[in-house]
């Protein structure tokens, strides 16, 4: 091809002439991958990325696939001739059957990937050539799968699949029969019609339209006599732009070509030259944004705008150009991944990785000598301002605070007097107003005000005896609500500063609770009186002490004490213990305490304690800081009481007046803690958290508080209460900062979700956080800082998290050290310093997924030969058919995206046996003894900015049954269980039946005896029963006797006196004094009615005997139920003192009389009363043998008019029954009594007897304290 157009020569030859007046350079910091990383070789001649993503290379050493975690490498084995060609290799290319073909110095090779095996072509063998002649030193495949290969010494060959063939190119060159061939070719390339494009060192540019089939040379007038076949001038690559235009280059240049004019533009030419072959491999290839890259070998990289003719150098960080036209690095081959990843290979400098998406992190660390760097010790605070756009106020520990200048990159110190600041002038928290003003919280000289030149005007710090000054001098946080008051909060409270007063409003909190300084200075006064039970005071380092007190009279007293304690526990604390040393009262835990004043550790608690008449011990124990007189912090308002104190008041309207002066309610928001460590002002609510202490919502309209803590119990509680950062987003939705993760906090339907470490976050130890422009969240830990990321389509949220090894300069964070700025930068504070990035440029190209291999009882599918259930490539196939002893199986898998491949993430499922998906990061993943049927292995994986690949990838997999799960074997299973089970059931029923007519001869014989059996303990039921009416009958005797004794003596006495009388009588009628024998006659008569009505009542008293003895006839009548109750408590207490003279023990009565007749059957409930009284009153005359004289045994026998029911009880004060045995006491049989005191039946008749009437009997008992029994008997019975 020959072009002719003389207008165009001067044009070219002013072009050729031109000189760029300025060239821009660009300086890139690649990643160097070398043999310690697993790279075979350091000679890289070629890169490749395959239609799977994979990125192959070719190497000095090897053939070598790298997916971005490891390298696989193939080599040459001389007893396989299956192995690679030649180690040496020098390009590759892929065809569309997805093998790779591999030029090496001894010829081709192709990986066959179903096989894993190579076929190898030898080229100097197949065409007929001394052994080494030639090497393939490029692969090209063209749009039609042509595959050529550009050599060192046949220049273009091409195989032909179809007969399996290598041949020579075809060439037509003008006046030659037999073009000649033996040349260098290194270059090949197709433009958009389909032709190709060939450099050869003999026949200069050759060119082959899409349907031609003969190689052509090109050449132009307006070439002069520029001439590509010259040494000087061979064509090293070729690249055709989406112009058509062919950019070239060669050892003398960089070249563009228009092949429909024949121009041919001069970009670079270089005055010095070399024809090895190492600076014969140049690349071209453009990126993604359409500019063209040039690898120009030892000469550097260059990179065009576009298809303009405008280009940069680029020079490599760290690496150095020894002349003007040579760098110390030189470039082979070079692709631009799918993901925007450039790879350059090198010769002895490994393989090169650049991503051109911006690393963003820029930090600053103190640094020796500078006076205008950040100061030492870290970011304790940090403020973006608004009044001076861009300027970051940085709070420094015992720097005072840095003005950090964004575009200077310097940071000024403004300092102010230090006074008592823990670090010696810092800055832990700083506000702006409008005018300028700041307001800087520090770490014990409290709250400072400077104006907008730095200048301090006003310090406020705590008072003791201000209730209006701040609640502490170490001041964490300052923010500035809407109504323009600024909310401060300590390490001792939160308070509301008013700037136009001066003013603090001290908001009250669990923590800084206050009691009435009246009522502690009080109590002080007392402590020294003789109203003082006890008293140990002035504690000192590491003391422990006590004091013995005794206690004579039962009452309230009042204990106070003062000691050291935080959020966790008290380190100085008293406490009593009574005689046995059981601890009574304690002050030992923090959340029960008040502030005492002073530091914010000093604690204070009054409590009332009831004591009861005996020995007690004082007790107070402290640690070795901050006792009496060597405080390490403020002392509390009573240093004197520093140690416990009990006191007894002098009457109840003292008790009183400390009782009404406790509950003083505080007016006003009662906070969750007093350890303010973050105060966020929403839009509808103020948020404060407190160290250790949860959450609080503030309502400033309603002044009321909500509380947030967490509660192990409750799934939807926060996840720690030690929380360091708080944030309210654009939508309204808070974020919490904690020790355990990070909380989301929907205000509006009260959710709470938490992330945490098994969600991907770097560490739970989570300290601050910001929201990004694109609803993504920035989370300052003390493991470096963690991006969060949510898929929507997915429902998951993905953490990237970034280390010092991103060059965010160190790795531990601070709670509070997070702002962003105006202009949308992004600054958090360590230990190391500030570091600061812009939103980071996400690359949204999702990775590319690919099964890499699969384990068969650990053994891969990829080398089990025949053995293997792969029928072609594992990255083609889709389904595995395996058998049922194949159901061990374990998946690798990759994720193909290589701009930060460590911080890609994986999801895997077997679907089929995982319910949900696993997001474990892992691409591995293992199932054992999986059963019989249809799975399907996916996979899902986002790259290291979170972006997710949606799509999946996925393997079905099918285990076949064993023969015998399939069904037909479980029909014949069934045929022959069902034979089986036939032949059994005939054999049983013929054996049933002989069992059956010998059972039913043993049945016969064994129901006779049984009624026999059933008569014997029928009779010795009735004995047993009469048995325990006798022996309640026992108890009786006694007791009548006693009854009957009273009337026989007024029988026996009226009845002398009578006699005594008709003497009398017979003496006056003898006399004839007729009128006093009448008058003794009278006498005589009364007595005989004495006499009469004694008799009657021993009548009665006999006739109740007779009636309990004996069979009571289901008759009920109405019963007075308090007289006859009143009866037979008598009747057990004297049977008892007459049994035992010993025995003694009180018994009242409370009988309520508005209690009418009641129908029962008066003889059976006598007997559950007697039983119940007679147990009573033998229990507490056990106990009073155990405890003597100090005992009195009481017996109360009471009844109640209850609504439809009356109640008796009987109560007594002896030891009460054992919970092990309270369930028992009603079964028959069961005592508790000494063997022969009692049947075990009396309980359970009393039980019986109540239930026969409708009625109830309970009981109620205390160990050590008595027992009651109750009978309820309903009102209203009017049937037997």
């Amino acid at each position: 091809m020959r072009i002719h157009n003389p207008f165009i020569i001067t044009f070219i030859c002013f072009i050729s002439s031109f000189c760029f007046a300025q060239v821009q350079e660009q300086q890139i910091n690649p990643t160097y991958l070398t043999i310690g990383d697993g790279l075979a070789s350091p000679t890289v001649t070629d890169v490749m990325q395959d239609s799977y993503g994979l990125l192959w290379l070719a190497t000095s050493n090897g053939l070598q696939k790298y997916d971005g975690y490891r390298f696989e490498t193939y080599k040459h084995i001389p007893t396989k001739p299956t192995s690679l060609l030649n180690n040496k290799v020098w390009s590759l290319a892929e065809d569309n059957s997805h093998d790779i073909w591999v030029a090496t110095d001894d010829g081709v090779s192709r990986f066959d990937r179903g096989n894993n095996e190579f076929i190898n072509y030898p080229l100097a063998e197949i065409l007929n050539l001394p052994l080494g002649s030639i090497v393939a030193l490029k692969l090209f495949i063209d749009s039609q799968q042509r595959i050529w290969a550009a050599t060192t010494t046949m220049e273009l060959v091409r195989y032909n699949p179809e007969t399996d063939q290598w041949s020579l190119a075809d060439y037509e060159i003008l006046n030659e029969t037999n073009p000649i061939h033996t040349g260098f070719g290194i270059a090949i390339t197709e433009d958009a019609q389909g032709g190709i494009w060939f450099g050869s060192s003999v026949h200069g540019l050759m060119h082959m339209g899409k349907d031609e089939k003969t190689f052509k040379p090109v050449h132009s007038d307006t070439w002069g006599e520029f001439d590509f076949s010259n040494p000087d001038n061979i064509i090293t690559s070729l690249y055709s732009d989406t112009n058509n235009i062919l950019w070239l280059t060669t050892h003398k240049g960089v070249y563009k070509f228009n092949p429909k004019t024949g121009f041919l533009k001069t970009l670079i030419e270089y005055k010095e030259d070399t024809n090895i072959i190492w600076k014969s491999m140049n690349s071209i290839s453009p990126d993604q944004d359409g500019n063209i890259w040039v690898a120009n070998n030892f000469r550097g990289i260059l990179k065009f705008n576009g298809t303009t003719d405008t280009y940069t150098k680029v020079t490599l960080d760290g690496k150095m150009k020894m002349q003007e036209f040579m760098w110390d690095i030189t470039m082979t081959r070079f692709i631009i991944d799918r993901s925007g990843i450039f790879w350059f290979g090198s010769i002895e400098g490994g393989l090169l990785k650049y991503d051109p998406v911006n690393k963003p992190f820029s930090y600053f660390s103190h640094r020796e000598g500078d006076a205008l760097s950040i100061s030492p010790n870290g970011v304790f605070g940090l403020l973006a301002s608004k009044v001076r756009p861009g300027t970051m106020y940085v709070g420094s520990r015992g720097g005072g605070l840095n003005v950090f200048d964004p575009k200077k990159r310097t940071f000024e110190k403004i300092t102010f007097d230090v006074v008592d600041d823990f670090f010696g002038g810092s800055v832990r928290s700083i506000a702006e107003d409008t005018d300028g003003t700041l307001w800087l919280g520090t770490w014990g000289d409290g709250l400072i005000e400077l104006d907008k030149n730095y200048q301090e005007l006003n310090r406020y710090n705590y008072e003791a005896k201000n209730s209006n000054s701040i609640s502490n001098n170490q001041v964490r946080l300052i923010k500035k609500d809407h109504q323009g008051k600024f909310w401060v909060g300590t390490n001792n409270g939160l308070n509301i500063f008013d700037p136009s007063t001066g003013n603090f409003q001290r908001l009250a909190s669990k923590g800084n609770m206050q009691y009435p300084q009246n009522l502690v200075e009080e109590l002080e006064k007392l402590s020294s009186s003789n109203q003082s039970i006890g008293l140990i005071d002035n504690v000192r380092d590491l003391e422990d002490r006590s004091q013995p007190i005794t206690i004579e009279t039962k009452g309230t007293y009042w204990v106070l004490s003062v000691g050291e304690g935080d959020t966790r526990s008290m380190v100085d604390y008293g406490w009593i213990e009574n005689a046995q040393k059981d601890t009574i009262w304690s002050f030992g835990r923090n959340e029960d305490t008040f502030y005492a004043g002073g530091g914010a550790k000093n604690r204070i608690v009054i409590a009332p304690l009831t004591l009861i008449p005996g020995s007690y011990v004082l007790r107070y124990k402290a640690d070795d800081s901050h006792a009496y007189e060597k405080w390490n912090e403020n002392p509390p308002n009573q240093t004197s009481l520093y140690g416990i104190t009990l006191i007894k008041p002098k009457d109840d309207a003292q008790t009183s007046s400390f009782e009404k002066q406790i509950a003083v309610n505080q007016n006003g928001i009662i906070m969750g803690g007093n350890n303010i460590s973050d105060i966020e002002i929403g839009e509808k609510y103020i948020w404060v958290g407190a160290s250790g202490q949860g959450l609080t919502r503030i309502d400033p309209v309603t002044n009321k508080a909500t509380y947030y803590d967490y509660d192990p119990e409750n799934e939807n509680s926060i996840s720690s209460n030690v929380i360091s950062d708080i944030l309210e987003d654009s939508k309204g939705i808070l974020w919490l900062t904690t020790t355990e993760g990070i909380n989301r906090l929907d205000p509006d339907s009260g959710k709470i979700t938490v992330f945490t470490e098994a969600d991907g976050l770097a560490t739970n130890l989570t300290e601050a956080i910001l929201e990004g422009d694109n609803g993504e969240m920035w989370i300052a830990s003390q493991n470096g800082i963690s991006q969060m990321v949510t898929n929507e389509t997915l429902g998951k949220v993905t953490f990237i998290n970034y280390n010092s090894s991103d060059g965010i300069g160190g790795d531990i964070f601070i709670p509070l050290g997070a702002a962003r700025s105006s202009d949308g930068t992004f600054y958090f504070g360590g230990n190391h310093g500030l570091t600061t990035f812009n939103s980071i440029t996400a690359n949204n190209i999702s990775p590319t997924l690919l099964i890499s291999n699969v384990l068969i009882s650990n053994k891969s599918v990829l080398d089990m030969g025949a053995e293997s259930p792969l029928t072609e490539s594992l990255l083609n196939t889709d389904l595995l058919n395996l058998s049922h002893q194949q159901n061990n199986l374990s998946f690798e898998f990759s994720a193909l995206h290589f701009a930060n491949a460590e911080k890609n993430q994986y999801a895997h499922k077997l679907i089929g046996y995982d319910k949900d998906w696993i997001y474990d990061n892992r691409n591995f993943a293992s199932y054992t003894n999986l059963d019989p049927g249809k799975y399907k292995f996916a996979i899902r994986a986002s790259n290291a900015y979170g972006i997710w690949n949606e799509d999946g990838k996925t393997l079905s997999i099918t285990i076949s049954a064993a023969w015998w799960q399939t069904w037909w074997a479980y029909v014949l299973f069934g045929v022959v269980t069902a034979s089986i089970l036939r032949a059994y059931i005939a054999f049983r029923a013929k054996k049933l039946k002989n069992e059956n007519k010998a059972l039913e001869e043993r049945v016969e014989q064994r129901t006779i005896e049984l009624k026999n059996n059933i008569d014997q303990l029928k009779a010795t039921q009735s004995q047993l029963i009469q048995s325990e009416k006798m022996a309640s009958l026992g108890e009786l005797t006694a007791g009548i006797a006693h009854e009957i004794q009273n009337p026989l003596n007024f029988v026996n006495n009226f009845s002398e006196v009578s006699n005594e009388l008709i003497d009398e009588m017979n003496e006056e009628l003898d006399k004839g004094d007729l009128e006093e024998a009448k008058a003794i006659s009278l006498d005589i008569k009364q007595n005989l009615e004495r006499i009469n009505h004694h008799g009657r009542r021993a009548d009665s008293i006999v006739k109740g005997m007779l009636q309990h003895s004996r069979a009571s006839g289901n008759k009920k009548e109405p019963t007075d139920i308090n007289a006859l109750t009143d009866e037979y408590l008598r009747l057990a207490y004297h049977g008892l003192r007459a049994k035992d003279k010993s025995f003694n023990a009180d018994f009242k009565t409370n009988f309520d009389d508005s209690i009418v007749s009641i129908q029962i059957i008066p003889q059976d409930i006598g007997r559950v009363i007697l039983n119940l009284i007679t147990n009573a009153f033998y229990a507490v005359n056990e106990k009073k043998q155990q405890l003597g004289a100090n005992y009195k045994p009481t017996v109360l026998v009471s009844t109640k008019n209850v609504g439809d029911i009356v109640e008796i009880r009987i109560t007594d004060n002896g030891n009460g029954i054992s919970k092990t045995v309270i369930d028992k006491i009603f079964q028959p049989f069961f005592t508790t009594k000494p063997t022969g005191k009692g049947t075990g039946l009396g309980l359970s008749m009393s039980y019986d007897i109540a239930k026969a009437h409708r009625g109830e009997l309970k009981v109620e008992t205390r160990e050590a304290e008595g027992t009651t029994f109750i009978i309820e008997l309903p009102k209203f019975i009017t049937t037997n």
